[in-house]
């Protein structure tokens, strides 16, 4: 997965083919699997709208569901993807995390706060 994170901006057309296997190697992989994926899937979404699009609403999902501890990393991974279209989604399901994060945890989201108020 690290290998295919580091080729996405050049290989999106070939990946966005394989939508479906990067996100089941996520729900099976390692740790380092499921970090990777997310940063690649986050670059396959920045692509375009229409990747955004089928691709979004999976990382938001992700973000609900994930240990605390993977919060802050996975979404900053996921910022390249936000739009002005989703950006109070991503807000709205990092907002309802907090309570399950540590001050480091919680100061690093807010970081991603202010980055999306900019």
């Amino acid at each position: 997965m690290t290998a295919i994170a580091t080729i996405t901006d050049e290989a999106s057309e070939t990946l966005m083919a394989h939508l479906d296997t990067i996100k089941n190697a996520m729900k099976i992989g390692s740790v380092i699997t499921v970090d990777k994926g997310v940063l690649t899937l986050a670059k396959l979404a920045a692509v375009s709208r229409e990747n955004n699009d089928a691709i979004f609403p999976f990382l938001l999902h992700h973000l609900e569901n994930c240990r605390p501890k993977e919060i802050p990393q996975h979404a900053e991974s996921t910022l390249i993807a936000v739009t002005i279209e989703n950006k109070e989604d991503l807000l709205k399901v990092l907002r309802k995390r907090e309570t399950y994060l540590t001050a480091p945890q919680l100061k690093r989201v807010r970081r991603i706060y202010k980055t999306l108020d900019a």
